[in-house]
């Protein structure tokens, strides 16, 4: 009862600030504010009293059935969708029947309260933008946290912490990381990459007349020769044709498919690894301290490589020397960052130009039209791509909008508020987190007309299908917590369309390509592509 009373006090207090912040007068009334201060205080303060009227309690959130102890367990594990990789699914039928607000509980964690309107998404993103909070990577942060000979000091990196230590870190490194001439400096390094891939593609063609089953792999060693290139300053040798199962390129690879693997499992699960070491967590940890362990060996090859360097030589500065020299850093927030955009790099690139592919693949009169804008851009330039070529790009940036927007790389991104706010009339308590489910924003006809169609003019200026509201598709999140990484991958992505667009014509004659939703989304059927050279 008690904690009922709260709540409703929280609903009263919630009314009064969003009072506050909605106070302001428009334009046309600056007369009655300024010579009647009596009738503006009347009014304000009538309009305090229906808001505080108008705000609802947490409790009456719509939502499934929240027990004692096990909270709405019941109802997550006996829905159909509920199992490894259709937790999309889950969520898209639950919006379905409570609607675009929904109050979900689970044990050990804070309780939550998933939206789907973009509006409640930029109240949540402003509301928060001071402070944060991403109650996310949790087991992450407690294997290194508990981490031997405490290699990362207690300090988790930008991935996992929050607060005040998380903003130290960020802080410094988005300076360098999100500044476009910094990421330009490993544009030509990053075309010669893709240039060698291009080569690659078109021996596999030769050989199995299509891409072969195991095509995603050999999108992880492009993925991984491009954000090594970035963060090592050197090449892995990735892309060499001799490469055997226990090369290190591939042993990174796959310890970074484990570690999405074993947080898929302890993430989104009863975090039973709280209270004891689960499977799941040892398994977690092992290829955890594998990755960190072939990471670090080659992090100290780049460092001894820097400082054998003259300091006369006339060159560029490497990102991990700007991140080096940069005030308030550690070597080891460096070093952690850098391991964090080594295995956070590879995944999520490489699916999105899978996705990508294949809607282009399944879209032909959108593929001729991207040719043609390569085609027209690059004109007969023999050289690398050059800055003033990504500028020209319009579409090709559209046709990444539009397919992140389709095929999202994650379900949404969450915020813990840490003051009471209001969304769709309700009150959201301090403590709690804001779950915005941006996939299923991005697939809603109110919002996206045509929907399901792949349209990339819908992102290009002028338009054709309506404004589209700036929060209605958050492929990197938004805020001050936007993915740091963000120019790095957008750079590798248009590098490598406009290369596959000026040799090739992709086509894809097998099963349709669904979502299987993990920590991140990965495509549901092997990428068997054909590519057909086109001159």
């Amino acid at each position: 009862m008690s904690s009922l009373i709260t709540v409703m006090s929280s609903g009263v207090k919630c009314g009064i600030k969003q009072t506050i912040w909605q106070s302001q007068l428009p334009s046309s009334q600056t007369f009655t504010t300024t010579f009647a201060p009596q009738l503006v205080a009347a009014t304000s303060a009538e309009t305090t009293i229906k808001q505080q009227k108008a705000v609802r309690s947490t409790w009456e959130i719509p939502g499934p059935r929240s027990y004692p102890l096990v909270k709405s367990l019941p109802y997550i594990v006996m829905d159909e969708f509920s199992l490894p990789g259709n937790f999309h699914l889950f969520f898209q039928k639950l919006m379905k029947n409570y609607g675009p607000i929904v109050r979900l509980e689970n044990p050990f964690t804070p309780p939550m309260v998933a939206v789907v309107r973009p509006d409640y998404a930029e109240a949540v993103i402003r509301a928060t933008m001071e402070n944060p909070i991403r109650k996310a990577f949790l087991s992450l942060k407690k294997i290194r946290e508990e981490a031997a000979d405490n290699y990362f000091e207690r300090k988790t990196g930008i991935l996992a912490e929050n607060g005040e230590e998380w903003w130290r870190v960020r802080s410094q490194v988005q300076t360098h990381m999100l500044k476009v001439k910094n990421v330009l400096t490993y544009l030509s390094s990053m075309d010669e990459i893709t240039m060698e891939f291009m080569n690659r593609i078109a021996l596999l063609q030769s050989q199995h007349g299509e891409m072969p089953s195991d095509f995603q792999t050999e999108l992880y060693k492009w993925a991984l020769e491009s954000i090594g290139l970035v963060t090592l300053n050197r090449r892995l040798g990735c892309l060499k044709p001799d490469l055997t199962e226990n090369s290190e390129p591939l042993k990174l690879i796959r310890l970074v498919n484990e570690v999405f693997h074993g947080l898929n499992e302890t993430e989104f699960s009863i975090h039973l690894w709280t209270l004891f070491p689960t499977s799941s967590y040892k398994k977690l940890k092992r290829s955890h301290d594998e990755f960190l362990r072939l990471a670090d060996r080659n992090i100290c090859e780049t460092e001894a490589s820097l400082l054998a360097q003259s300091p006369d030589d006339d060159r560029d500065i490497t990102l991990m020397e700007m991140l080096l020299l940069s005030p308030g850093l550690s070597r080891k927030d460096v070093v952690t960052l850098i391991l964090d955009m080594l295995f956070a790099g590879i995944d999520t690139t490489s699916h999105t130009i899978g996705f990508t592919l294949y809607l282009l693949a399944r879209n032909p009169e959108v593929q001729a039209q991207l040719q043609k804008e390569v085609d027209t851009v690059l004109g007969d330039h023999q050289g690398p791509i050059m800055q003033r070529h990504l500028a020209q790009l319009s579409y090709l940036k559209a046709v990444i909008k539009e397919s992140m927007r389709i095929f999202p790389l994650v379900i949404g991104t969450a915020r813990a508020v840490d003051k009471d706010i209001v969304l769709g009339g309700y009150c959201v308590p301090k403590g709690w987190s804001v779950f915005i489910v941006n996939m299923l924003m991005g697939w809603d006809e109110s919002l996206f007309p045509r929907a399901k169609e792949f349209l990339p003019e819908r992102w290009l200026r002028h338009k054709p299908f309506g404004p589209i509201h700036p929060y209605a598709s958050l492929p990197f999140g938004a805020g001050t917590r936007m993915c740091v990484g963000r120019r790095i991958a957008e750079q590798e992505m248009v590098v490598f369309l406009t290369r596959v667009m000026q040799q090739f014509t992709v086509k894809y004659e097998h099963e349709d390509i669904e979502i299987k939703s993990g920590f991140v989304f990965t495509p549901s059927q092997p990428l068997r592509f054909s590519f057909m050279k086109r001159h």
